[in-house]
């Protein structure tokens, strides 16, 4: 026999906890351990049999943190939704007021007319890849400003010596440091053996190597092979928009971008590398050609075709096979 499903409504912030549960006042409770324990207490005080489904929006590693915490406690759910769906829902009840209160108790009526998603844990070596690959691509964006800050201060005349060597010696620790980081993801890829047969997997895409698959592994996550093909897309940010209604409305469509931009811009690269050696991203892009497509949307196409390509073969655990991924 399957038990109620209670629902508690949670705004999450730095340091304090809102919750709402249904018919009882609001409490609040700090963001600890031991904060989340008396949370948790206290929902299963009103409801002892149900099991209870926690709701938030996701707020980074605030909303992480705390979702780890109550997965770990038994009968319990807990959902992280994305703050535009409950700013919406809000917006759908003509709430007028703002505060961490107000917050808790839509995020309780959005749970409790939404049903949404259960949240699970990441795999522990798929976290490890993806705190590794963040790091080693904030480093190359640093290293990209201290190089273009090198360039510019070449041109400038009577430039302090001090400033010289501070800018050299930076530019070497960060080229050190991401050395380090980039050893570091090639030996957890190594390793670990459900993430080497992935990536295996994956670079037997043309145009994808270890460095795509591996960022596309750190981004895309569980995703890849969890979500639907559509749903996929649409977390990517590469789902088309448009705007049409009647005569009057003929808006042009577009990208919404409504996703991980981090593992839009992955895709980039294999699927221009795509359109030239892969067999099926090719002849796509040169159908939309053919069929006057700018060059643009042509590609951005590609990157979407590859993206359902990547979910295929790591759903179906098979290697890169043109007479079967054409069909996706």
């Amino acid at each position: 026999m399957c038990k109620a499903i209670f629902y508690v409504g949670v705004d999450v912030g730095q340091e304090e906890l809102w919750a709402a549960i249904e018919k009882s006042k609001l409490c609040s409770f700090k963001h600890t351990v031991a904060g989340v324990k008396a949370l948790w207490n206290w929902v299963r005080r009103s409801n002892s049999e149900g099991t209870l489904h926690f709701c938030m929006e996701a707020t980074g590693v605030y909303s992480q943190s705390l979702a780890a915490i109550l997965s770990t406690y038994t009968d319990t759910q807990v959902s992280i939704v994305n703050p535009a769906q409950i700013a919406s829902f809000a917006k759908a009840q003509l709430r007028r007021s703002k505060t961490d209160r107000v917050d808790a108790r839509v995020i309780l009526a959005f749970a409790q007319s939404q049903h949404p998603r259960t949240w699970k844990p990441q795999p522990e070596a798929l976290q490890q890849l993806h705190h590794l690959v963040v790091q080693a691509d904030a480093l190359k964006a640093t290293k990209r400003q201290w190089s273009n800050r090198a360039h510019t201060q070449a041109y400038i005349h009577n430039l302090p010596k001090v400033v010289c060597k501070t800018s050299s010696a930076l530019q070497k620790s960060i080229e050190k440091q991401l050395t380090h980081i980039e050893e570091a993801i090639q030996k957890l890829c190594q390793t670990d053996p459900s993430l080497k047969t992935q990536i295996q997997l994956l670079c037997t895409i043309p145009g994808v190597k270890e460095r795509s698959a591996s960022r596309l592994l750190a981004y895309g996550k569980t995703a890849l092979n969890s979500y639907s093909a559509r749903a996929l897309v649409a977390h990517a940010g590469l789902a088309p928009s448009h705007k049409q209604s009647g005569t009057s409305l003929r808006a042009k469509s577009h990208l919404t971008k409504q996703g991980d931009k981090r593992l839009r811009h992955t895709l980039y690269m294999p699927a221009l590398v795509g359109i030239i050696h892969n067999p099926i991203l090719r002849k796509y892009y040169q159908r939309l050609l053919a069929k006057g497509k700018p060059k643009m949307l042509a590609l951005v196409a590609c990157m979407r075709k590859l993206l359902i390509i990547v979910r295929a073969i790591l759903t179906q655990q098979i290697p890169f096979n043109p007479a079967i991924q054409s069909l996706t």
